[in-house]
């Protein structure tokens, strides 16, 4: 009898009212796609994060607050929102190890954003400000509403998943991938030049994109697969 995988699930965490949490959406895809949703508290040092790999099977870097300048090695820039830097370190730290060790990691959102600092790349802190050309990245249609296309690249792992090279998905971000990671493609672009999708195709199964499928699982057949191939590959 086959086990179902554990996968780790990042959340949102705010120190000073005592919370944390990620939206249920994230936990629900996980477990409709097979798997079994375990929600990761922030860690602080690299020992409690190579301890928390041991008890996972894959890796959800969920969506959420702008990762602070500070793990950017920049200054902050005008338009940078909300941070929260004890998540961003605690993911960080997950991220490397689990890039280290080759555990499956998919990220959302701002997990695309983090897989990319975590491996190397660099993000932009404000679209508007960094890059004028770009679309309106912050939809005002409700999150399970597409709001613009996508082109996927053709032979990268999530053209295979999703079987299609264009796309309808959502947009809640202000933050992007400005540069990828060394020895990550990019396999999926917006009309206006943005990076929407990364991937490391030596890997197991090491993937961000930029939009939020949770929250389309029960509206857009794409989100489905691409959790299920998540899920698939932790087994």
């Amino acid at each position: 009898m086959l086990l179902k995988p554990v996968i780790g699930i990042t959340a949102a965490h705010c120190s000073e009212e005592l919370k944390t949490f990620p939206r249920h959406y994230y936990v629900e895809s996980i477990r409709n796609a097979g798997g079994i949703p375990l929600i990761l508290p922030p860690v602080r040092t690299s020992e409690e994060a190579s301890e928390v790999l041991h008890l996972i099977h894959g890796l959800l870097l969920t969506g959420g607050g702008d990762i602070s300048p500070v793990y950017l090695r920049e200054d902050p820039r005008h338009g940078i929102g909300q941070c929260f830097p004890e998540r961003d370190l605690s993911e960080l730290l997950l991220t490397q190890l689990a890039l280290q060790h080759d555990l499956p990691i998919l990220g959302i959102c701002r997990g695309i954003q983090v897989l990319a600092v975590a491996a190397g790349g660099e993000i932009y802190q404000d679209i508007p400000s960094q890059y004028p050309r770009g679309m309106q990245h912050r939809q005002t249609a409700p999150r399970q509403y597409a709001w613009h296309d996508v082109d996927v690249l053709e032979g990268s792992l999530l053209y295979r998943l999703l079987a299609e090279g264009k796309i309808g998905v959502n947009s809640l971000h202000h933050q992007a991938v400005s540069v990828s990671p060394q020895g990550f493609i990019q396999n999926a672009r917006s009309s206006d030049g943005m990076i929407e999708g990364i991937e490391k195709p030596d890997a197991k199964f090491c993937l961000g994109v930029q939009w939020h499928p949770e929250s389309m699982m029960e509206t857009e057949v794409h989100s489905k697969v691409l959790f299920r191939g998540f899920v698939e590959a932790c087994r």
